[in-house]
């Protein structure tokens, strides 16, 4: 780990938000406790720091570990804790519970520079250089390309074999030269991880999703086309996007997208969504209770129809069993895939570049559509918003409040759905997201906009692989699947009715969606480019060299992950002994200010689904293995031929 020079302040910890961290939801440290002294700064949880407050005065709190502010503000003390002190569990949560909270707009984005922690085992006074990195042979202009294509672990559909048998042959860290890409390097030790996230913590580069920034570019994507250059107004949005563009963007969406109550609202919606894809089930299931291999395809519904309700503010009909094959709604699942696929294509074969290939003009396609969709959500709810704030300035002028009230809850409000009614000063506790995203301050309606189309693009292929790999592990384990099903039982003895506590409450259910992400993630790697120079496992890496931990040569290592081999979802459960052995070995949604701002729809989302489906249904699964295979995320190498059978 590394200390800043210079500026020793951390840019989150002099903000506002870093100040009042005593406020947040901080996972309670697992240690000895010890008297608060004057001047020091507990660390407690929410439930715990409220409970506390009931018995106690606030000076006199105590906890299992404290803080002095000045070791806040530079922030070694912190993250020497996430790193070495603190059981995973608690960092792992630490981590995600405050990745919304704003940086110091002043910092961020700044260039720094970096000296060596005590703490290294890296001998400082000479690292290796990068031209010693090990790694496959690689040839002028065709980079280890002749190397790879001849392994014998190397598969196409599974890029992450060859990946794993460069580990073995090379070690835990190895150069992979190839063309069209810039210097870049494997990692495989969380240690290097952690390093790598926290030199590039004020300017994260993420390479990547350039189609996008390119359709929405001027031209299009065969440079002649202009249809929505007034629309996006050359904005990319935050997946493509870099920089000082990306933080503007960035910084103002975090905060509503991610926060717990926004996102909750929306549950009861979800719900009528995973309830509609249970009558789904049972209609195409055949006499042996078992659905068709075309599953990924109706999970895909799923997904769009449930982000349907929060990004669009209305259900899209996807799921309607009169639908007909030709309806409009019928047709947005199939330029769902084209989207997808489309979207892979052109991330790894970048033709594109040079002259408009099929890929990208069927990227294009699909991305207009999408475009019409969201511009009609987006339309909707301003229209829906200025009539209602018109008609109760004009309530208050003639004192008949009633008028408001009345407005509000008449048919035509039809337009935005799920709209809640807002009090005469909108307040934002009673603004739907959509809503919340138009209000805010420094965002246009092109910023939303492209937000809308990145949810929509990340989130569905993502969400659905998810849910489908939860379901297939568990029915590849029964034990699981049973302690999950008298779980849910205990807990949420009313599916229909589920809430946003009791899907707090549901602890086994959120281990096996980890444990699932860790057998079968389906995010191919993390990628930075560093902004400086970087020692990672002796080797001094150069500024502008692209870093890449891919999440199965990580998730897999027996010496990170005790039984590793295995899907044993108790190992996120707090105290496990089979817990990760470093605090930067799984972080499924990444770590720091690009951290996936959808990470909270998409969890409540899976689990509510998987809720509905336990309590209806035994699910089974006696086919050959499924593993991932590349495509924009991991998707699964068979049809999802699960067996469905009534529990009723």
């Amino acid at each position: 780990m590394r200390a800043f020079t210079g500026v020793r302040r951390w840019p989150y910890f002099r903000s506002k938000a870093g100040r009042n961290l005593t406020e947040r939801s901080l996972a309670p440290f697992q240690r000895k406790h010890e008297e608060t002294p004057t001047g020091d700064f507990p660390i407690l949880s929410g439930a715990r720091r409220r409970l506390a407050a009931q018995s106690k005065p606030a000076e006199t709190l105590q906890t299992g570990k404290t803080f002095r502010m000045a070791e806040l503000r530079s922030g070694h003390q912190f993250y020497s804790e996430l790193s070495q002190s603190l059981p995973y569990l608690e960092a792992y949560n630490l981590m995600e519970e405050n990745a919304e909270l704003i940086f110091d707009d002043e910092k961020m984005l700044q260039e720094r520079s970096f000296t060596i922690d005590d703490a290294t085992t890296v001998d400082r006074s000479s690292p290796r250089p990068a031209t010693e990195l090990p790694g496959p042979k690689s040839w002028p202009l065709v980079g280890c390309l002749p190397y790879m294509i001849s392994h014998k672990d190397f598969d196409p559909q599974r890029l992450y074999l060859f990946w794993r048998a460069l580990r073995e042959e090379f070690g835990p860290i190895f150069r992979k030269d190839m063309p069209g890409h810039p210097n870049m390097i494997f990692i495989t030790d969380p240690a290097d991880a952690q390093k790598m996230y926290h030199s590039t913590m004020y300017n994260p580069i993420r390479p990547g999703m350039q189609s996008l920034k390119k359709i929405r570019g001027p031209g299009g994507a065969d440079g002649k086309t202009d249809t929505y250059q007034d629309v996006f107004l050359g904005k990319a949005g935050i997946l493509a996007e870099q920089g000082e563009e990306w933080w503007r963007v960035r910084r103002q969406v975090q905060k509503p997208i991610t926060n717990s109550e926004i996102v909750g609202r929306y549950l009861p919606r979800m719900n009528e969504v995973a309830e509609a894809f249970i009558l789904r089930i049972r209609s195409i299931r055949n006499r042996n209770n078992e659905v068709p291999g075309t599953f990924k395809r109706e999970t895909y519904k799923w997904a769009l129809e449930s982000l349907g309700t929060i990004a669009l503010e209305r259900r899209l009909g996807i799921l309607d069993p009169n639908q007909e094959e030709e309806s409009p709604s019928s047709r947005l699942i199939c330029l769902v895939e084209q989207l997808l696929e489309a979207l892979h294509e052109t991330e790894n074969v970048k033709l594109w570049q040079y002259f408009p290939t099929s890929s990208i003009k069927k990227l294009q396609e699909a991305h207009d559509i999408f475009t019409e969709v969201a511009l009609e959500a987006i339309q909707a709810t301003q229209e829906l918003v200025q009539a209602r704030l018109a008609l109760s300035e004009q309530a208050v002028d003639e004192g008949n409040n009633k008028a408001s009230s009345s407005f509000i809850s008449s048919p035509d409000s039809a337009a935005c759905p799920f709209h809640s009614p807002s009090s005469k000063n909108n307040a934002p506790e009673t603004s739907t997201l959509l809503e919340t995203l138009l209000g805010l301050p420094g965002l246009g309606r092109e910023d939303v906009l492209t937000f809308l189309l990145d949810m929509l693009a990340t989130g569905i292929d993502t969400t659905s692989h998810t849910a489908a790999n939860m379901l297939y592990l568990l029915a590849r384990n029964p034990e699981a699947q049973k302690r999950l099903r008298e779980e849910i039982q205990t807990f949420v003895p009313e599916p229909q009715l589920l809430t946003p506590q009791q899907l707090g409450s549901l602890t086994y259910a959120k281990a096996v969606f980890r444990e699932t992400l860790r057998v079968m993630p389906v995010n191919v790697g993390i990628t930075r480019r560093l902004t400086h120079d970087t020692v990672l496992s002796g080797y001094l890496i150069p500024k502008g060299w692209q870093v890449v931990m891919p999440t199965m040569l990580v998730n897999c290592q027996e010496r990170i992950f005790p039984r590793a081999s295995e899907f044993l979802p108790e190992r996120f459960l707090r105290g496990s002994p089979l817990a990760p052995r470093h605090n930067f070995a799984f972080l499924p949604f990444s770590f720091g200010p690009r951290m996936c701002i959808g990470r909270r729809i998409a969890y409540q989302e899976i689990i509510c689904l998987i809720v509905r489906i336990l309590s209806e249904f035994d699910v089974d699964y006696k086919y050959e293995d499924i593993h991932p295979v590349n495509r924009l995320a991991y998707g699964p190498s068979r049809p999802l031929k699960f067996t469905f059978t009534d529990r009723r």
